[in-house]
């Protein structure tokens, strides 16, 4: 079985990504400035067929880099049921990158399946599946102490039915939640990463209350909640973990 040779014939988005052969086993990657390298692992859940994963890092813009962080192997096979590292390594000129707040990186893999079998009859559309992962430059100086919650610090503003999220720390803060209760998000929100030092603006909708469940993404990629109250000035506060 020969592989296809150049780049994939159709590139599907992140979302069918719990359709794909290969799966990284995390979906953000935090990368401590005192440390050579990360590594997560890959796994080839398909039974049957051998792939190709193809590894490179990009900018926060998008594009295409490597002469700060580097995935290596920038190509390799796993057979079926395979499983395989890929290492994220820094290089020297990360020295270059500021010391007081992250940086916000991309780790693409792109899966190519192989070739179909040159005497097949039958018409064949090759998919290919990427998964995009963010990778956070941490600096030394703001590695976290175990249990703290950085997050809680965000700083939010209700005019109608628009919050204006204030992000006074260092951190990139991911926003993925927000709705009236626990069941469920506000029609059309979509997730929001608000940078180190910055200001977003999102929409509630039809929504004009002052209370609402806010959730944001942890360095395990774990939702967290809190509750939000605009009653007044809006106050943030964590909800326990149901045991």
């Amino acid at each position: 079985m020969t592989f296809m040779k150049g780049l994939p014939l159709l590139l599907l988005v992140a979302s069918l990504c719990s359709h794909a052969a290969l799966q990284p086993d995390r979906t953000r990657i935090v990368f401590n400035a005192n440390d050579k390298a990360t590594s997560l692992r890959v796994d080839n859940r398909s039974d049957k067929l051998p792939y190709l994963a193809y590894s490179w890092l990009e900018n926060e813009k998008g594009d295409k880099s490597d002469d700060l962080l580097v995935a290596l192997p920038p190509i390799q096979r796993l057979e079926p049921k395979a499983t395989t590292q890929v290492r994220i390594v820094k290089q020297a000129s990360t020295t270059k990158l500021p010391g007081d707040r992250e940086t916000l990186f991309f780790y693409n893999m792109r899966e190519i399946p192989p070739a179909p079998e040159k005497n097949s009859d039958h018409a064949v559309l090759q998919v290919a599946i990427q998964s995009r992962i963010k990778v956070f430059w941490r600096p030394v100086a703001l590695r976290k102490k175990a249990g703290e919650k950085v997050e809680l610090q965000l700083q939010v503003s209700q005019q109608g039915n628009q919050l204006t999220l204030k992000n006074p720390t260092a951190y990139y803060l991911t926003i993925a939640y927000l709705g009236r209760n626990e069941n469920g998000v506000l029609p059309g929100f979509k997730t929001v990463m608000v940078a180190p030092f910055s200001t977003v603006n999102t929409n509630t909708g039809s929504y004009s209350g002052s209370q609402f469940y806010l959730g944001y993404m942890d360095d395990y990629g774990a939702l967290r909640m809190t509750t939000l109250n605009c009653s007044g000035q809006c106050r943030l506060q964590a909800v326990e973990a149901k045991k």
